[in-house]
């Protein structure tokens, strides 16, 4: 408070005055009154602390330059933290890709630590691929026969799955040797005299027998291959489908199907792995639905169970994939080679029509493509170690780029396939660019900001000081008593104004000076103006003087 002015209590605590002096001061004011009056009076004090901080924090444009600054470099620094974060995807798999789901997860661990690989088992194929469906998953592995595998873009072929029906081995018939020790018991016990008869009866009931024999071991030798050569004879026989892999019912019915063989014809069966060699020592089945990699574990167990007594079976060729193959773009056609299903001897002995159709790694069409990027990277890079883990499963293979392919590929895939992958500032650079435009227009707005509150407030301070350089004006020039005392009112009322602004704004020591030297030089001219209108005045400037000092009374208690 400069000297010289009169000290006036702020707003806040007179308003707290008045009400203890409205209430009583004494034992008989109101305890509860006076907590809440004192908190009124500190929630308003640390209001005008706050408001008083900011202000004096917005008269300093550089602090707010500098803040601003730190401010975008913190955005900055958010964006390319949260762009770079490990991006969490969701797998959805059946029993029979889980395996490859972990291998990959083991990849990603060693090589990649912003990716991170979550299994969501499913079932089978139709149950992940409502996973994916539904938004329960953000990648699947679904096989290329499945209609809703077309729906989603593929990142990589993880194998080729094959078609294989196979005609199990016949069991070996017993020998004939009953009926020949019994016609030779007979002729001996008989009559001399009918033993010429009895031997020949006996010999051609003998060479009867061996005849029915030998027709019937060539009927079973070689009724695999007669009965069961193509697949349209498959009418009439059962078939059994092998569970735990990629054969199922409505695959073998598109496959019936399409040689005009008429389902309700053929009896098809679930068979379980494990239950497979009792299904066809017991004559259950008469072939057998597999499909599967050509060289996976699949195919060559039931190779191996339809294996009998060290006879190989037999295999019904597809030879109209081709023409399938054509109607349906999911599916191929393919010559497996001879000893690719293993066994001993090596099946198939020689070069086998089938069809294939391809395992795919798929994602949602809106998903990153900068993850599904890293990903693959991932996925063709550790191709090896991933056939490794899954010997005879896996062959890593990449989809056609070509437009008019069968499938689709990820655009994330794709620029990875293509060597079109963007860095960082191939990404961001633009935003980077625009940013650095944007930049220095924010910062002129801030400092904009920032110079019109300094400019207002200036602005009110020399209007506060040029009213009282104006009053000093004035008091130099009055020419009555009248005109002094209503200067003097006019500067007490321009001290409190003086004092409400210093409320609102931090002044610094330059401003209170030069508020403290108007004020005393204002003071100063009202008292000489006063002495020197007295002594030119005599009495009636005394009687005069005291009319106007009882008005100022006057004025002064109404105010």
């Amino acid at each position: 408070m400069p000297p010289g002015l009169p000290h006036r209590p702020p707003l806040a605590m007179r308003f707290w005055l008045s009400r203890r002096s409205v209430t009583g001061g004494g034992t008989g004011s109101s305890t509860a009154s006076g907590r809440s009056s004192v908190r009124a009076m500190g929630i308003e004090s640390l209001e005008h602390m706050m408001r008083s901080k900011v202000r004096m924090f917005l008269r300093h444009t550089w602090l707010l330059a500098v803040l601003g600054t730190l401010i975008i470099v913190g955005l900055v620094w958010a964006g390319f933290y949260f762009t770079t974060e490990a991006d969490h995807m969701r797998i959805a798999a059946g029993p029979l890709d889980s395996k490859f789901v972990q291998a990959l997860s083991t990849q990603i661990a060693n090589g990649r630590h912003d990716l991170t690989l979550q299994l969501v088992p499913t079932g089978g194929s139709k149950e992940t691929a409502e996973a994916v469906s539904k938004g329960q998953a953000d990648l699947a592995i679904l096989p290329g026969n499945l209609d809703d595998s077309l729906n989603w873009p593929v990142i990589a072929i993880l194998r080729q799955n094959v078609m294989a029906l196979i005609v199990p081995a016949p069991p070996t018939a017993p020998a004939a040797s009953a009926p020949a020790a019994k016609s030779s018991k007979s002729a001996k016990g008989s009559k001399a005299s009918k033993s010429g008869k009895s031997g020949k009866s006996a010999k051609s009931a003998k060479s009867d027998n061996s005849d029915d024999t030998d027709d019937s071991d060539s009927s079973d030798d070689s009724g695999g291959s007669d009965k069961f050569g193509k697949v349209a004879q498959l009418a009439g026989k059962r078939v059994g489908v092998v569970t735990g892999n990629e054969a199922t019912t409505g695959l073998l019915e598109l496959l019936l199907s399409h040689y005009g063989v008429p389902l309700a014809k053929v009896t098809i069966s679930q068979i379980d792995p494990d239950k497979l060699a009792d299904a066809i020592k017991n004559k259950q089945v008469d072939a057998l639905f597999v499909s599967g990699s050509a060289t996976g574990a699949a195919i060559s167990a039931a190779v191996a169970a339809a294996t009998v007594d060290g006879k190989p079976p037999t295999f019904i060729e597809i030879d109209q994939a081709d023409g399938i193959a054509k109607r349906n773009p999911a599916f191929d056609s393919v010559d497996i080679d001879a000893g690719s299903f293993g066994g001993n001897p090596p099946m198939p002995t020689d070069s086998l029509k089938s069809l294939s159709f391809g395992e795919y790694l798929v994602a949602r069409r809106t998903y990153s493509e900068s993850v599904i990027d890293a990903l693959a990277k991932v996925v063709y890079s550790s191709r090896q170690s991933l056939a490794a883990a899954l010997p005879g499963e896996i062959k890593i293979a990449a989809p056609s780029t070509d437009k008019d392919a069968d499938v689709v590929v990820h655009p994330g895939a794709l620029a990875y396939l293509s060597d079109s992958q963007q860095s960082f500032f191939d990404k961001y650079g633009d935003d980077i660019f625009y940013g650095m435009l944007i930049f220095p227009v924010f910062g002129s707005a801030i400092a904009g900001v920032a110079s019109y509150l300094m400019n207002d407030s200036r602005t009110r301070r020399l209007r506060l000081l040029q009213r009282v350089l104006d009053m000093v004006r004035k008091a130099h020039n009055a020419q009555s008593l009248e005109a002094l005392e209503q200067l003097r009112i006019e500067a007490d009322n321009l001290v409190i104004a003086i004092v409400h602004q210093s409320e609102h704004e931090e002044f610094d020591d330059t401003v209170r000076m030069s508020f403290s030297f108007a004020l005393d030089q204002l003071r100063f001219a009202i008292t000489a103006r006063r002495t020197a209108i007295l002594d030119h005045g005599g009495a009636g400037a005394g009687a005069s003087a005291a009319a106007t000092t009882a008005a100022g009374a006057k004025a002064a208690a109404a105010a």
